[in-house]
């Protein structure tokens, strides 16, 4: 009896230093951390319109990808994108959009996007920008988004 004791003693103990190896700690589903929400930046200038409120647009760094959250914005309305100064424009740049909000995403700069945002999707819907949308000429970037109706 004494020596099954021992034997369940020195086993609890072994898997209790195990539990603390990172590599039985990646196993468990504990033990991967949380991914973390990404970091807001202004590295555009927003310019908003003078009739309505001021829409929730949000910024970040996807990779080398600046990605404009339009998550938060009404049905209907529109900003205008500015390099700040000294600046060039990112090299990629991407909309974000909930689907079912609005219907159409129109960008004009060097040229006039039109990006569908497609209906019934259940997770928000990323849209990239073609390459020559914008260039290092370009000055503005102007953002609508509604019905495709509007357009």
């Amino acid at each position: 009896m004494h020596r099954n004791r021992v034997s369940q003693v020195w086993l609890i103990s072994g898997l209790l230093l195990l539990s603390g190896c990172t590599t039985v700690k990646s196993l468990w589903p504990f033990g991967r951390a949380p991914a973390t929400a990404p970091v807001a930046v202004n590295e555009l200038a927003l310019q908003l319109p003078e009739a309505g409120a001021a829409p929730v647009v949000l910024q970040f760094w996807e990779r080398n990808t600046l990605v404009i959250d339009l998550q938060g914005v009404a049905s209907e309305g529109g900003v205008v994108l500015a390099r700040r100064e000294g600046n060039r424009w990112p090299a990629l740049i991407a909309f974000r959009m909930a689907p079912n909000r609005f219907e159409m995403l129109e960008v004009r700069g060097a040229q006039r996007v039109l990006l569908p945002v497609a209906s019934g999707a259940a997770t928000p819907v990323t849209a990239t920008l073609p390459p020559g949308a914008y260039d290092e000429r370009t000055a503005l970037l102007a953002v609508k988004w509604g019905a495709k109706a509007s357009f």
